[in-house]
């Protein structure tokens, strides 16, 4: 049994590479013999046609009559949550193998792309884009297109520090540069769409929705950021100042109380917007501020494991704890930051 465990441990990126391989061809050959099994009733119904759906004019959308819906479901959240995994593993040996610090400055470089995520996201809601291009700005493709653009310039900032020696060519400067390319053109439309350029029908601009969510989240975070300095005798609380653990909780709460509010419209605003996903949906069900409050306490949990629970533990891993914590703040703050402008932008 222990050379077992040996083998693998030695071998895990072979086994993992042949199972990935394994699991693809499958899949190929499943849909090839088998189509209405493999295509029809599980890529169709719950990772493509969602896809379509979510680009077309209804909700729905029929393929050899089979119906998918906009939106998520158990078995595409399950799927995308081990996706999310593997990739911030990927990621975590990549930085490792590179030797890139993960801290605060890096969570900045890569701010951009995070906005630009949620950004690219409500001009596709606005029709902006048609197709084929749409399906590349509806989730997750658009994930996965950002997280490819941010390591292109990653390796490609990388590259410039070793080659010029150059502290003006880092890679959090060329990582923060090349995501400013794609973030300006998309603050530039969606601020002529709240101007009064639009190319689409509006429900109308809300952005006094945008300072009630702000000045909750804010008035939370601050709240956050005084209580845990006021018990000087408890240091390690001080863990609740950090500015990335302090950007994990406006993130998540940015999501739950954006939600909260468009969906349940508390202030009776005329709000009329939906939930995607089935757990949060349900917590909303059973009491609107439940959401916001059950994500704002996962998060303060979260950074009590990562930074007083198992702080000793863990400070030899910091890179993986930073990322794991990266990876946090974008589920919460970019389909947050996406359903906000979505309401002001009254899409």
């Amino acid at each position: 049994m222990r050379k077992i465990v040996d083998y693998i441990y030695k071998n895990h990126l072979q086994i993992i590479l042949v199972s990935l391989l394994i699991f693809v061809l499958i899949i190929v050959f499943g849909i090839i013999l088998f189509p209405s099994i493999f295509y029809d009733n599980w890529i169709w119904k719950y990772y493509w046609g969602p896809v379509v759906a979510d680009a077309g004019v209804s909700n729905t959308a029929v393929h050899n009559g089979v119906v998918a819906k906009e939106g998520y479901t158990l078995i595409s959240e399950l799927t995308y949550g081990v996706m999310v995994i593997i990739a911030l593993y990927s990621i975590f040996r990549l930085l490792k193998k590179l030797k890139i610090r993960v801290d605060w400055s890096f969570a900045l470089a890569l701010l951009p792309y995070i906005l630009f995520g949620s950004v690219s996201r409500v001009l596709e809601d606005t029709g902006y884009f048609k197709p084929p291009l749409v399906y590349l700005f509806i989730s997750p493709l658009i994930y996965i297109l950002i997280a490819l653009i941010a390591v292109f310039f990653l390796l490609l900032g990388y590259f410039l520090e070793k080659r010029y020696d150059s502290s003006f060519l880092s890679v959090n400067r060329v990582l923060f540069i090349g995501g400013l390319i794609f973030l300006l053109p998309s603050l530039f439309l969606i601020g002529s769409w709240i101007l009064g350029y639009r190319w689409n029908e509006t429900n109308g601009i809300n952005f006094y929705v945008f300072l009630i969510v702000i000045s909750i989240i804010s008035l939370a975070v601050l709240l956050v950021y005084f209580v845990s300095g006021f018990f000087k005798d408890k240091k390690d609380l001080l863990v609740y100042q950090n500015p990335l653990n302090l950007a994990m909780i406006f993130g998540h709460l940015m999501d739950g109380v954006t939600s909260y509010i468009s969906i349940k419209d508390p202030f009776s605003m005329g709000l009329f917007y939906s939930e995607k996903h089935p757990a949060s949906n349900l917590l909303l069900e059973i009491w609107g501020p439940l959401f916001p409050i059950v994500k704002f306490l996962l998060i303060i949990f979260v950074i009590y494991v990562f930074d007083i629970l198992y702080k000793d533990e863990l400070k030899n891993h910091m890179t993986l704890v930073n990322i794991l914590k990266i990876g946090i703040l974008i589920l919460g703050f970019s389909p947050g930051l996406r359903d906000l402008l979505r309401v002001v932008m009254g899409v």
